[in-house]
Parts: C-alpha cells; sequence; structure tokens
C-alpha cells in the first residue's frame, strides 16, 4: 500500500513539474495572424527611449500584443497593479493610444504593446487630426452585432478609443445605439458611453 502511494506522489509531483515547464510556452503561444486581414500591423521602426515606470490600471488585466493592432497576436495578459516600464512613444492605430512596453516575467524581459489608457501613467489624449466618438466606458465599451444588449458582443475597445460613426441609430435595451466604423468593421456602440471628440 505504501509503495502504490508513494508511486503516485511521484506521478503527481511529474505532472505538476511538466505544467510549471509548459505553461509559460503556452501563455506565449499566438494564434497566427489572419489572412487577408484589412487592418494594419503598427511596429516601432527605432529602439524606445524607455520612460519611468508604471502600472497597470485595468481591473481584468491588459493585453499585451505583438504590434499596435486589435488584430496583433497576444502575448499574454498583463496583470492589474504589475509594473511596466513604458516607450516615450505613443502610437495611434485603430483609434487607439498604443504603448510599447517592457515587462520582467518568468526570469526575463518581455516586450510587446498595450493601450496606453490602462496605465498608471495616463492615457495618449486625443490623437492628432481625428474626429469621431471616444469610448468614455473605464473598463471598455462592448462593442455588438446590433442596437441592444441582447446582440452578441463582436469585440471590447479600451476606454480613450476614437470610433467613427455611421450616422446610423436605433433604440434598444433601453439605450441609444450609435452604430460605429473600428479597424474597417462596423458595429454598434451604446451612446452613453460615447462622447464627440
Amino acid at each position: 500500500m505504501a509503495r502504490k502511494q508513494r508511486w503516485m506522489q511521484l506521478v503527481v509531483a511529474f505532472a505538476v513539474v511538466l505544467s510549471m515547464l509548459a505553461l509559460p510556452g503556452a501563455a506565449l503561444a499566438a494564434p497566427p495572424a489572419e489572412e487577408g486581414s484589412t487592418e494594419t500591423e503598427v511596429g516601432v521602426q527605432a529602439p524606445p527611449i524607455w520612460g519611468s515606470p508604471t502600472y497597470v490600471t485595468a481591473w481584468s488585466g491588459l493585453r499585451l500584443r505583438e504590434s499596435a493592432s486589435l488584430s496583433a497576436p497576444i502575448i499574454f495578459t498583463l496583470y492589474r497593479g504589475e509594473t511596466v516600464y513604458p516607450s516615450t512613444t505613443v502610437i495611434w492605430n485603430q483609434g487607439i493610444a498604443w504603448q510599447w512596453v517592457r515587462v520582467w516575467r518568468w526570469g526575463r524581459w518581455y516586450e510587446g504593446f498595450c493601450a496606453s489608457n490602462y496605465l498608471a501613467s495616463g492615457g495618449g489624449g486625443t490623437p492628432p487630426a481625428q474626429s469621431g466618438l471616444m469610448v468614455t466606458a473605464t473598463a471598455g465599451l462592448r462593442l455588438r452585432s446590433g442596437p441592444g444588449t441582447w446582440y452578441s458582443i463582436l469585440r471590447v475597445v479600451p476606454y480613450g478609443t476614437i470610433v467613427q460613426p455611421t450616422g446610423a441609430e436605433a433604440w434598444g435595451s433601453g439605450y441609444l445605439w450609435k452604430q460605429v466604423t473600428v479597424g474597417g468593421a462596423t458595429f454598434w456602440a451604446a451612446s452613453p458611453w460615447l462622447t464627440s471628440v
């Protein structure tokens, strides 16, 4: 009996060690980019100038991406309160202010892009020469397939994102909904969480 228990303990220990080795790799795995995507991938052309350390303020974490785009592969999710080192340059793409950041995890540095409005150091301000509707929902705004909360959520855009109105409006679920475009795709957004810029 004792021999069987010892054998089971070794199997469990081996499984734990194996999962500890496999999980970091799984967290870094990113799906391949979609073929035929019309969204542009924006990257940094020169080495960044790193700013002062700051931390993540997003309640449910913040996605670190390979480039400054919502369609870019996700490297991993930054934790709320996690310290990051942002570059001093803000890149605007798809109505979102992006910053290249570096973070220390698993014994090494990782670099990628995240929405700067979810960093304690502040957002990127208003994009130059861009107007539209700015998302004011602090936890991000759910963009839906139709004008109502019963329609499916197609995308969540972060606070500060600039979306372009198409002019179409409709009432549903007690809210006035506006049809908007982001990155060439069309969605519906609840107007109480949008403001003109």
